[in-house]
C-alpha cells in the first residue's frame, strides 16, 4: 500500500487545503454539507466517515491531516465502525481490539 502513496504528492493536499476545498471525497458526506465540516472541529466524524467508506486516496489524505495517535484515539472512542473496519484499524494502527468500544458490540 505505501508503494500506491508514491504516486499521491503531498502538494495536492496542500494545494487543496489552500484553497480552501474539502480535500475528502465528496460522497463521504452525503449527510452534511462539506461547507459545514471543519477539518479540526470535526476531527472524528471525518476519521469515522474515511475509515469506513473512503478510497485510498481518502485514506491517504487522512494519514496526512491527521497524526496516528489522533486517528487511533477517535477509532478507539468510535461506537459506529463496522467489523472490518475495528480489524483494519487493530492492525495497521496496532491498536489491541479489547481497546476499540465499537469491537465490543461484535464479540
Amino acid at each position: 500500500m505505501a508503494f500506491y502513496f508514491k504516486f499521491l504528492p503531498k502538494s495536492v493536499l496542500a494545494k487543496k487545503i489552500k484553497k480552501g476545498e474539502f480535500p475528502f471525497s465528496q460522497y463521504l458526506f452525503w449527510d452534511t454539507p462539506v461547507e459545514k465540516i471543519d477539518l479540526i472541529k470535526h476531527k472524528n466524524y471525518i476519521i469515522e466517515r474515511v475509515l469506513s467508506r473512503g478510497l485510498l486516496k481518502d485514506f491517504y489524505f487522512l494519514l496526512q491531516l491527521y497524526t496516528n495517535d489522533e486517528i487511533a484515539m477517535a477509532v478507539k472512542n468510535s461506537r459506529v465502525l463496522d467489523k472490518k473496519t475495528i480489524n483494519f484499524c487493530s492492525h495497521y494502527f496496532g491498536i489491541p481490539l479489547n481497546e476499540l468500544h465499537a469491537s465490543s458490540f461484535y464479540n
